[in-house]
């Protein structure tokens, strides 16, 4: 059995959050008000959160993964040492950067922009562009 390792995260936009898994290839997400428990990889039942990617979404012996919002309003990763590998800083980076992108396109109407384009560059970064109303 695979323990459950904890991270805190910047995240905080429940949308936003869901749309950045959906980027890094995780479409089937679940949202709950009341967090529910992650399934092992043997079906034991393991710690909770609020947004969960079931772990045959994740592939082969996984565990679910998921993200428990905390009092303060952020999320905090439960990622098992297994798991840890695939779900590792590099990924979290990829998905702190899908995260923010979305939160840009979100805010975007608020600030008077317009959304124009998103496009991956030569580096592999993602650019978005706007425009002034």
């Amino acid at each position: 059995m695979s323990a459950y390792q904890r991270q805190n995260t910047q995240f905080k936009d429940e949308f936003c959050l869901v749309k950045a898994l959906a980027d890094v290839g995780y479409t089937q997400v679940e949202v709950h008000e009341t967090p529910q428990q992650l399934v092992g990889y043997h079906g034991d039942m393991r710690q909770r959160a609020n947004i969960i990617v079931r772990r045959q979404f994740i592939g082969g012996a996984s565990n679910d993964i998921g993200f428990l919002k905390n009092a303060d309003g952020f999320y905090e990763a439960i990622v098992s040492d297994y798991d840890s590998h695939k779900h590792n800083k590099l990924w979290m980076t990829s998905l702190l950067k899908a995260y923010a992108a979305h939160g840009l396109l979100k805010q975007a109407p608020q600030l008077g922009l317009i959304f124009m384009s998103k496009k991956i560059n030569a580096a592999g970064k993602p650019q978005i562009q706007f425009a002034v109303r």
